[in-house]
């Protein structure tokens, strides 16, 4: 089984540190959304997406990336650190769209 997680991970670095120990633990590919605008996803079979909250929303760009470039009908979970509380409003109106099954949803404190 193939997977992904597509992160921004912008001002304390929490959300890269968090999905950097995933990977050490478990087989899945790092995509930087904020590096790389595009990515071919076609071939996972399981997608994250993670990001720190600003103005109660994910980074904007996992937002872009994920409507450009996440293929319908796939299987993702979500990931997010916050200072104030988790948010997962602005990334699930687009896994909507893109009927995104969401199999499991982790928030943790940033600092």
């Amino acid at each position: 089984m193939r997977k992904a997680i597509v992160y921004a991970s912008v001002h304390h670095r929490n959300t890269e540190k968090l999905v950097k120990d995933i990977a050490k633990e478990c087989q899945v590919d790092l995509i930087d959304a904020v590096k790389r605008s595009d990515a071919d996803l076609s071939s996972y079979d399981m997608i994250g997406f993670a990001s720190g909250i600003y103005f109660s929303k994910f980074h904007q760009s996992i937002l872009e990336f994920t409507e450009k470039n996440l293929p319908d009908d796939k299987k993702v979970f979500l990931i997010c650190t916050y200072g104030e509380s988790a948010n997962y409003k602005s990334i699930e109106q687009i896994l909507d769209k893109k009927r995104s099954k969401v199999i499991g949803k982790f928030g943790c404190r940033g600092l």
